[in-house]
Formats: structure tokens, C-alpha cells, sequence
């Protein structure tokens, strides 16, 4: 091997090493799994009708180790998903033809505790998203758009869990 050819072999492993002290020297870290308090042992989830944010939220805090309890009564605490709303708005316009547009999504929540005392206040979680109005793909386009609405779904259920974790807290 030449001086050369170990030169270049120790540069292609100094890189990654320098590359993971850079990182970890300006603070960046994962965030690791989200625990939640006691408070979220058991949960009674009150949906309203709201099913596409009420139906990852469950299976969400069943993955954190939380049990959702059919009745009130027998739960720990009480999440009510007071409203769900999307908006679409023409973000792009040119001409008569609109080519790009904004989503967001509003969700309203509250929590109680098993007494049904209300925890801190009420609480709102926004997502919005842009995407680009393809006119001669309508169907792709189309498609994009409930991918995105499902993502701004899967978004606004981790926004909510840091929440509760965030209420039960104070």
C-alpha cells in the first residue's frame, strides 16, 4: 500500500468521526420516545366524531403504553377532541389557474383528570403544509393531497401527545 492510498484510507474514516464530534458538540441530540405521566395510565378518549385524528391518537398512546378504557369512570383521565377542522386556500395563482395551495389543520383538545376537573386550558394544534397543483395530473394530484392530510394527521397526534405530557407537567 502507498503512502498515498493510507492517507486517503485514514481520511475516509476521520470524516465520520469528525462529523459525529461536530454534532454532538453543538448540542444536537434525538428526542428518544415520549414518555407520558401517570395521569395517561388510562384513557377514556371522547372523538366527537372526529375519527381521522381520534383513530392514530389511540393506537398513539397505545404504543407509549397508555390503555384506552371504554368508560370515563374506569379511566385515569379524559381526552376530548373538541373539533377538527381543515382549511385549503390558493397559495400560487397564475392567471386562472391555481398552482399551489396551503393546508392547515386545526385541532381542539382538552383534558381531564378522573375526577372530570379540567386540566390547564384548552388547547389548539396547528399544522400547515403546501403543495403544488399539477393541472395536467389531477388524479396524482389529488392523491398528494390525501397523503398530506394523513402526514398532517400522523403531525398533529404527536403535537397532542407532547401536549398532554406538557399539561400534566405543570
Amino acid at each position: 500500500m502507498t503512502q498515498l492510498q493510507i492517507i486517503k484510507t485514514q481520511r475516509f474514516f476521520l470524516l465520520p468521526v469528525l462529523l459525529v464530534l461536530l454534532i454532538s458538540g453543538c448540542g444536537f441530540h434525538l428526542r428518544g420516545d415520549l414518555v407520558l405521566p401517570s395521569l395517561y395510565q388510562r384513557v377514556y378518549l371522547v372523538a366527537n366524531g372526529h375519527t381521522d385524528i381520534s383513530k392514530p391518537l389511540k393506537a398513539a398512546l397505545e404504543s407509549v403504553g397508555t390503555k384506552m378504557e371504554p368508560t370515563a369512570q374506569s379511566a385515569t383521565s379524559v381526552v376530548t377532541l373538541l373539533s377538527r377542522g381543515v382549511q385549503r386556500r390558493a397559495l400560487n395563482v397564475a392567471g386562472k389557474q391555481i398552482r399551489e395551495y396551503e393546508l392547515q389543520l386545526n385541532v381542539a383538545f382538552v383534558v381531564q383528570d378522573s375526577t372530570g376537573k379540567q386540566i390547564g386550558d384548552q388547547q389548539t394544534v396547528s399544522i400547515i403544509r403546501t403543495f403544488r397543483n399539477n393541472t395536467s395530473n389531477v388524479l396524482g394530484t389529488g392523491n398528494e393531497e390525501d397523503i398530506i392530510r394523513r402526514e398532517m394527521n400522523q403531525a398533529a397526534v404527536l403535537q397532542i401527545l407532547r401536549r398532554m405530557k406538557a399539561i400534566a407537567e405543570k
